[in-house]
């Protein structure tokens, strides 16, 4: 810090202020981009869908997609076959999801799903994607708790071990941040028979 920051405590409190509202900006913004970028996969994911892309344009579609992307966009990241692939998935189990609950005036915009990171997506697809209600349960429970990925993995690992038994601990009870990745220990420990 600087001999001013030392002496002013206005200035210093100022400081600190006008930090806090740097990181809050900067956390809005990211927000913002991830939902922009979740919106982007959607619509590739639907398209992909609708155009009947990969019988269409053949085998190698995910590959020629990526690579033809990627000469358009040099640098762009989240445009290999696997990113790729994963917007259909993300299309496909929410679009079902949604199919299933209609959303009245428009909600689809406002949908839990923009909000939270593309990589939870991804985690979620992985171990719900024949099963909507399931994904769209963690949606909602990660926006909820605000979980970061290692606990909604923890939690979705505990879902898979133990039956239904995490998602009743969910549904019925608080439980704090703290808490959540020793639940989820000894919820496995116990699955395994330890």
């Amino acid at each position: 810090m600087t001999h001013l920051a030392n002496i002013d405590k206005d200035y210093t409190s100022w400081i600190e202020e006008l930090s806090q509202w740097y990181k809050h900006s900067q956390i809005k913004a990211a927000t913002h981009v991830n939902s922009e970028m979740l919106q982007f996969y959607w619509s590739l994911g639907k398209d992909i869908v609708t155009l009947h892309a990969e019988s269409r344009w053949g085998e190698k579609f995910f590959v020629n997609l990526s690579s033809d992307l990627r000469a358009k966009l040099p640098g762009v990241k989240g445009l290999s076959e696997t990113s790729i692939g994963y917007a259909k998935r993300f299309y496909l189990v929410y679009n079902e999801w949604f199919t299933i609950h209609p959303q009245v005036g428009g909600e689809l915009q406002e949908s839990a799903i923009w909000r939270i990171p593309w990589r939870h997506h991804k985690y979620i697809i992985d171990k719900c994607f024949n099963e909507p209600e399931k994904a769209m349960f963690f949606v909602r429970k990660t926006l909820e708790n605000g979980w970061s990925r290692n606990v909604l993995l923890n939690f979705m690992d505990a879902d898979s071990t133990n039956g239904k038994g995490c998602n009743i601990f969910i549904s019925n009870k608080v439980v704090s941040n703290n808490n959540i990745s020793y639940f989820c220990f000894r919820i496995n420990l116990r699955a395994h028979g330890k």
